[in-house]
């Protein structure tokens, strides 16, 4: 007799929805220019959660641009 099959398949490996990388940095912002610059290099490096990071601080911070209200 066989041993049977435990797993038949490969597992499915799902990819992450393109709104956690999304980044809309303000200009004149250095905390978004920083975070950009971090997004850009994680990117190169295929850092999933770095460049998630890195976009969750564009969207999340208070946005500085020296500009007094």
């Amino acid at each position: 007799m066989t041993e049977p099959s435990r797993c038949p398949e490969n597992p499915v490996v799902l990819p992450l929805d393109d709104w956690l990388y999304e980044a809309h940095p303000v200009a004149g912002c250095p905390t978004c220019a920083e975070a950009v610059a971090a997004l850009k290099a994680a990117k190169k490096s295929g850092d999933a959660n770095a460049r998630f990071e890195a976009a969750r601080i564009v969207r999340q911070h208070p946005h500085d641009t020296g500009a007094s209200a």
